[in-house]
C-alpha cells in the first residue's frame, strides 16, 4: 500500500515538473518575443525561471527517477559478483542513496522554514516571492528517500530484482 502511494506521489510530482518545463518554455518564448518584437520583455522572467521552474524541474522528479530506476549506474565490477555480493552491493548502494536523500532533505528543511518566516523574495526588475519554492527541495528529496527505503526493504526481503539489461532508450 505504501509503495503504491509513494509511486502515485512520484508520478504526480513528475507531472508537475513536466508542467513547469512547459510553462517555462512558454514564458521564456513570450519574453523573447516581447523583448525583440515589441521591445517590451516580461518583467521578472529570469527570477521566475530560476526560482520556480528550474527548482521544480530538478527536485520534483527525483522520486520518479528512483521509481523507474533511471539513475546512472556503473556496473564495472557488479556483473562479476556472485549473488550474495550483488545483494550486498545493492543494499549498500541503496542505503547510501537513502542517507544522501534524507540528509539533503533534512539540511534543506531549515532554510525553507526560515524563508517562509521572513517571506523571502528576490528583487530584480520585478519583486518575486520565492519562499514557496524552498519547500520543493525537501518535498522531492523526502519522497526520493522514501522510495529508497522501500527498495531497501524489498532488497532485504529478496523481492527486488533489477533488470540486468534494461532496454536501450535510444
Amino acid at each position: 500500500m505504501i509503495t503504491r502511494i509513494s509511486h502515485f506521489l512520484a508520478h504526480i510530482l513528475v507531472m508537475i515538473a513536466a508542467f513547469a518545463l512547459l510553462l517555462m518554455m512558454v514564458h521564456v518564448t513570450a519574453d523573447v518575443i516581447g523583448k525583440y518584437v515589441f521591445n517590451a520583455p516580461i518583467p521578472g522572467t529570469a527570477e521566475v525561471v530560476a526560482s520556480y521552474y528550474m527548482v521544480a524541474a530538478v527536485f520534483l522528479p527525483l522520486a520518479w527517477v528512483e521509481v523507474t530506476e533511471g539513475s546512472i549506474v556503473v556496473e564495472l565490477l557488479y556483473n562479476m559478483f556472485g549473488r550474495r555480493a550483488k545483494t550486498l552491493a545493492l543494499l549498500s548502494g541503496t542505503a547510501l542513496s537513502a542517507l544522501f536523500y534524507g540528509g539533503l532533505a533534512w539540511l534543506s528543511w531549515s532554510p525553507a522554514i526560515k524563508a517562509w518566516r521572513i517571506g523571502e523574495i528576490v528583487e530584480g526588475t520585478w519583486r518575486v516571492v520565492i519562499w514557496p519554492t524552498k519547500f520543493l527541495l525537501p518535498l522531492g528529496l523526502v519522497l526520493a528517500c522514501l522510495i529508497m527505503v522501500l527498495r531497501l526493504i524489498e532488497i532485504a526481503a529478496n523481492r527486488h530484482h533489477p533488470d540486468p539489461h534494461p532496454a536501450d532508450p535510444s
